[in-house]
């Protein structure tokens, strides 16, 4: 019989687990940019409704003073 001596001293990460980890960051970015898409389109109709109300307010200051 043949003595093979193995070398088990590996400190580097295998393929399973690297692709593992790289879903789920995947994973993990994907939820962040749905979240944050969906906030910047409230952030805009917020920003309209008041810039709206800015327009109406100089509108109304006009007519008072004309």
């Amino acid at each position: 019989m043949i003595n093979i001596k193995r070398n088990h001293n590996n400190k580097a990460f295998t393929l399973v687990e690297l692709i593992v980890v790289i879903v789920i960051l995947a994973i993990l970015a994907t939820i962040a940019f749905l979240s944050f898409s969906s906030q910047s389109g409230s952030a805009r109709d917020s920003t309209r409704l008041s810039d709206i109300s800015s327009i109406k307010k100089s509108v109304e200051m006009y007519n008072v003073n004309a």
